[in-house]
């Protein structure tokens, strides 16, 4: 009897939390993709009027932005510096890899962002905030689309978790 009792809890529990997590990347994703935008105009504004080299511009940024993000400018700024001969789309594009496997980001994202880190340090500084903006432009559009699958999705998945682990245990009565 108990063993039914408990087991039907933790059943309900673990399909509930699967539900859980799956609904925290719809909530999450459009949220990064606003503080990514925030510290890539950021960025803008280091490179257009601070003047300041890219090394520097990063740390700045780094140093300013929301910790979610800080993480990959902090890492590409770290990876210029290094001795390993790095440029800065090198750097840009490793940064990315480790910062993209812990977030809430899906393929489109990280091609937005990796297609900017290309040109990261190649080209003059007209160059460099067009390539920003474009950025910014592909972020926000990215962003709309989110909160319109948070909007569909967030709910639906949190319902789902829990619904399925309900028909689990009456299965198990």
């Amino acid at each position: 009897m108990w063993f039914k009792i408990i087991g039907g809890f933790l059943v309900l529990f673990s399909s509930s939390s699967i539900g859980f997590i799956v609904a925290k990347y719809y909530s999450e994703r459009p949220k990064l993709l606003r503080q990514l935008q925030n510290a890539l105009s950021m960025l803008e504004t280091e490179i257009n009027y601070s003047n300041s080299p890219l090394p520097e511009a990063l740390r700045n940024v780094a140093l300013r932005c929301d910790k979610d993000v800080s993480f990959l400018f902090s890492k590409t700024k770290e990876y210029i510096n290094s001795t390993d001969g790095l440029t800065a789309a090198e750097a840009w594009e490793k940064a990315l890899k480790a910062f993209s496997r812990t977030k809430s980001l899906n393929e489109t994202d990280i091609e937005i962002l990796d297609a900017f880190g290309k040109y990261l340090g190649t080209s003059d500084r007209e160059d460099q905030i067009n390539k920003l903006r474009l950025t910014l432009s592909q972020l926000r559009s990215q962003e709309n689309k989110a909160i319109e699958e948070k909007e569909k999705n967030e709910r639906v998945w949190k319902y789902l978790g829990v619904m399925t682990g309900l028909l689990i245990v009456l299965l198990l009565i």
